[in-house]
């Protein structure tokens, strides 16, 4: 998550931080093996974040003439395929093809749907009808718009590599079943290195029969999701146990990981994400990278989408924004909210495959300077378009990440304002969103469930009922 660091308080009086997780890198060896594992395609990292910004600000300088020009600015990795790739979310139809050429290329595709067209990612051409896709600044899952109505669900990302509220009695089919009957569509499942790997054990609290790993919880959870038609997004929260999730500032912030580690778990990722690609919409590529620049950010994040979608071409990458290190078009953002360096300098990502996804949060949990204007709230539409919202009027996708809060101004003053104020501005413009959060544990924001882990926070459940309805 976002800009305070919190702990939780567990059964039996122990604590462990917030949205913890993670691992030690020599258990990552010994568990999961060499990253050049076969079936997992691995691209060479580029030399260093520093020339990433350099290079960044010589394209800034010579070619912001239109976005299209900008997109068209690919890597040498990518340049032998560049004349296939659909430059933004709002070229997707160019990268259409439903000719024999494509057709040849997938013979595999299944027949008895409808011919939908191909998107060309990186050097496959995959049909829609077998896939998760962006078109007109919209998610399709084959053929079918996915207007995303999600919530988050954390615990897996921690030590516990397990959901947390089950230490309550309650199963992850009885979380499930509350979930949908509110009429959300999507779970967004914070995840660590940790629970990737095969043999690390989950608490003893949520072994369920001979599930006793948080990877095989990880697949069980996806697995009761699809009988629930709830898609999952699967997030890549954090890089080590010893950093709670959002504190983590890079990928390779993190003692004894680096960067070649996190593209080898993408790959891993993206294989589950590929195993379960009716469930699994996509890969939300890393939590907040508010230490980074956006030039640096996007040069990661273009290897990061190489990895998840080479490895699963059905999926979508969910690309959440910066912090401050880069400019903010005028207003303080919050951790993975900036997103407004995509506008003239977006990732060289298949524009079929690429959602952009910002974390947005209110008055409880930091302070901006805009929750104190005189006009407030009737200025943050104006923050939220320099922050993420004019990627939406140029037609890209935008799903938010992750917003909420207590909803309770004897809490915070402006938490009710702030929070009706978001809500109005997704149900306007149309975004997808995963709500932070079901778990009532979190510390500055709570969660739409009460401490029992049952009961309904009635005041929430009227507030996101726009959002909700069919």
């Amino acid at each position: 998550m976002r800009v305070v660091t919190a702990v939780l308080n567990k059964p039996g009086g122990w604590s462990i931080p917030r949205v913890a997780c993670a691992f030690a890198f020599a258990v990552a060896v010994a568990a999961c093996g060499s990253p050049d594992a076969p079936g997992l395609a691995l691209p060479d990292v580029r030399d260093t974040l520093a020339a990433a910004d350099a290079d960044a600000a010589t394209d800034a300088a010579t070619d912001t003439d239109t976005v299209a020009d900008t997109n068209t600015a690919m890597d040498a990795d990518a340049a032998d395929t560049a004349d296939t790739l659909p430059d933004t979310a709002a070229d997707t139809a160019d990268s259409v093809d439903s000719g024999p050429d494509a057709a040849d290329t997938r013979a595999d595709a299944d027949t008895t749907l409808p011919d939908l067209g191909y998107d060309f990612v990186y050097d496959q051409a995959i049909p829609r009808n077998t896939a998760w896709y962006v078109d007109g600044g919209h998610l399709w899952r084959r053929g079918e718009r996915f207007p995303v109505r999600g919530i988050n669900w954390f615990g897996l990302e921690t030590t516990d590599r397990a959901p947390h509220g089950l230490w309550t009695g309650r199963t992850i089919e009885s979380f499930l079943d509350q979930i949908a009957a509110l009429g959300f569509n999507a779970v967004r499942l914070p995840l660590s290195p940790d629970v990737i790997r095969p043999d690390l054990p989950c608490a003893s609290w949520a072994v369920d029969g001979d599930l006793d790993t948080g990877r095989e919880l990880l697949e069980h959870v996806i697995d009761l999701a699809a009988a629930r038609d709830l898609a999952i997004l699967l997030d890549f929260h954090t890089c080590s146990s010893a950093i709670p999730g959002g504190t983590a500032g890079s990928p390779s912030d993190c003692v004894g990981y680096d960067t070649d580690d996190w593209l080898a778990d993408l790959a891993v990722l993206a294989g589950i994400a590929a195993e379960h690609d009716d469930t699994v919409l996509g890969v939300d590529l890393f939590n907040e990278p508010h230490e980074l620049t956006w030039p640096q950010w996007r040069v990661l994040a273009e290897d990061a989408a190489r990895v998840v979608l080479t490895n699963a071409p059905t999926v979508v990458v969910f690309v959440q924004g910066v912090a401050d290190r880069s400019d903010t078009g005028g207003y303080v953002p919050f951790w993975g909210e900036n997103l407004h360096g995509a506008l003239a300098a977006p990732p060289a990502i298949p524009g079929a495959r690429l959602v952009y996804t910002p974390h947005v949060y209110g008055p409880g949990v930091h302070a901006q300077t805009y929750f104190s204007a005189g006009d407030f709230p009737a200025n943050m539409p104006t923050v939220w378009d320099a922050h993420f919202g004019a990627l939406e009027e140029r037609g890209d996708a935008v799903v938010i990440g992750e917003f909420g809060g207590w909803y309770d101004d004897g809490i915070a003053p402006g938490e009710v304002a702030w929070n009706d104020a978001i809500v109005a501005y997704i149900e306007d413009r149309g975004l997808g969103f995963f709500y932070w959060a079901l778990n009532p544990t979190s510390v500055d924001t709570g969660g739409l469930l009460e401490g029992d882990w049952a009961t309904l926070r009635s005041a929430r459940v009227t507030l996101l009922a726009p959002l909700l309805a069919p």
